[in-house]
C-alpha cells in the first residue's frame, strides 16, 4: 500500500462539499432572464441556502441582481443581518412573540396570518418604537399556513389598522403547480382577495419556479396582479427553468481514500454482511456516512467516480464511513479524491440520480448534507 501522490489539503475532514458560484451565477441570471420584464424575483435561501450557506452565496445573488431574501424563521433572518448584510428579508413562516422586537429592531420583514400576530406586533412597535413592515400570507389551498382566502379581505384591512404595522406584501403558495386543475382554482381564490381589498400591496407574489415554467406564465398573467417570484432549487441547480435553457447543479460532494484492504471471495462487508465479495476484492473505505446526509437506504445502490470510473458503494452505509470497490482500477492511493456527487456531463452523480433511487426530492438530500460536512466555494466557470 503506498501513501499518496497527492496529500488531502482539505482542512478539518478528508470529505467535503464544493459549492460552485459560478453555477450558481449562471443559473441565478437564467431564471431572470425568463422572467417578465415587470416581474422581480425573490431569492429564497431558507435551510442555510438548501444547505449551501446562506451568507456565502447571497453575495453572488446580490451581484446577480437579486434584492429580496426569503427565510423560514427568525433564527435564519438574524443569521443574515449578523453577517451586515442589510438587504430586504422576509421570513416566510410564523414568528414567536418573543423574538418580534428584535427582528423589527434589525428591519426585517414578517409573515402574518393571525390575528393573534397583529396583536403581538402592535404590543412590539410600542416597545420599540419601530414599525414593522409585513407580509399577509393567504391560504388558497396548501392548508399549511395562512389566513383563508375567504377571510382574507377583513384580515388585510386589520392589518392596515394595526399601529405600527404596515403592510408591504401579500402572497400565496401553490400546493399543485405542476397540474393545471388545481392551480386553476388556487389562482381563482386568489384572484378574487385582489379583486376585493381595498389598499393593493406594493408587492404581491404566488409563485415559485415550477409556478412559472411548469405552469406557465399565465400565473403572472396582469389579472392576479402579482409583481414578484420566489426562486429557490431552481438557484442551485434542480427543478423548472425557462424553455430551452440548461440549470447547472451548484453543490458537489467529495471525499478521500482513507484505508485500503484487499479481501478474500466470500467476505462479507459492513453492518450484517449485506454484501459478500464474489472475487478477491480491493476496498477504499470514505470518511463519511449516513451522519454526514448519505442516505443510509441507498446502502449498495450507490456509485461514485474515481479516475473518471465509476465504482460501486458495497455494503451498508454507516454514521461515519462507506466502502466503495475499486477492484477494477489500477494505482489507487490513500488520500485519492473520489467525486460522490459532481457533473452529469462527466458521467458523475447528482441528486437527481440519488432523488430517483429513494424515492424523495433533491431538496431533501441537498438539505441533509448540510449536517457537519465543510463547504469549499470555488469558481470553475463551468459549473459543478
Amino acid at each position: 500500500m503506498k501513501l499518496s501522490r497527492q496529500l488531502p489539503q482539505q482542512s478539518r475532514r478528508d470529505a467535503w462539499v464544493t459549492i460552485d458560484l459560478d453555477a450558481l451565477e449562471h443559473n441565478a441570471r437564467t431564471l431572470q432572464a425568463g422572467l417578465p420584464k415587470n416581474i422581480s424575483a425573490m431569492a429564497v435561501v431558507k435551510a442555510d441556502a438548501y444547505g449551501h450557506g446562506a451568507v456565502m452565496v447571497i453575495p453572488t445573488l446580490l451581484a446577480c441582481g437579486f434584492t429580496s431574501f426569503g427565510v423560514a424563521s427568525a433564527d435564519e433572518a438574524m443569521q443574515i443581518r449578523d453577517a451586515n448584510i442589510s438587504a430586504p428579508v422576509l421570513i416566510l413562516g410564523p414568528t414567536p412573540d418573543w423574538a418580534m422586537p428584535t427582528v423589527i429592531s434589525h428591519n426585517i420583514q414578517l409573515t402574518v396570518f393571525d390575528a393573534h400576530h397583529l396583536d403581538s406586533l402592535a404590543s412590539a412597535c410600542h416597545q420599540t418604537g419601530l414599525t414593522a413592515q409585513v407580509h399577509v400570507k393567504i391560504d388558497t389551498g396548501m392548508h399549511r399556513i395562512g389566513v383563508p382566502w375567504q377571510e382574507a379581505r377583513a384580515f388585510i384591512e386589520k392589518a392596515h389598522q394595526t399601529p405600527g404595522v404596515q403592510v408591504q406584501g401579500i402572497f400565496s403558495h401553490l400546493a399543485n403547480a405542476e397540474k393545471q386543475q388545481p392551480t386553476q382554482l388556487q389562482l381563482a381564490h386568489w384572484h378574487h382577495v385582489l379583486e376585493h381589498i381595498d389598499i393593493m400591496p406594493p408587492l404581491r407574489h404566488l409563485a415559485n419556479s415550477s409556478g412559472v415554467w411548469q405552469t406557465g406564465t399565465s400565473v403572472l398573467d396582469a389579472k392576479y396582479h402579482t409583481n414578484m417570484v420566489r426562486l429557490g432549487i431552481g438557484l442551485f441547480g434542480y427543478g423548472a427553468a425557462p424553455t430551452g435553457q440548461k440549470l447547472r447543479a451548484v453543490m458537489g460532494l467529495k471525499a478521500r481514500v482513507v484505508h485500503l484492504q484487499k479481501i478474500q471471495a466470500k467476505t462479507g462487508v459492513s453492518y450484517g454482511h449485506a454484501f459478500v465479495a464474489q472475487r478477491p476484492t480491493t476496498l477504499a473505505t470514505l470518511p463519511l456516512g449516513y451522519a454526514d446526509g448519505i442516505p443510509r437506504r441507498l446502502s449498495g445502490q450507490l456509485h461514485a467516480v474515481l479516475q473518471g470510473q465509476a465504482i460501486p458503494q458495497v455494503g451498508v452505509i454507516t454514521m461515519d464511513q462507506m466502502m466503495v470497490d475499486v477492484t477494477d482500477l489500477q494505482d489507487v492511493h490513500l488520500g485519492d479524491t473520489v467525486t460522490l456527487l459532481g457533473r452529469p456531463d462527466w458521467h458523475e452523480p447528482t441528486l437527481a440520480d440519488w432523488a430517483r433511487l429513494s424515492n424523495t426530492i433533491e431538496y431533501e438530500l441537498m438539505c441533509a448534507l448540510r449536517v457537519r460536512l465543510p463547504r469549499t466555494y470555488i469558481r470553475t466557470g463551468l459549473g459543478v
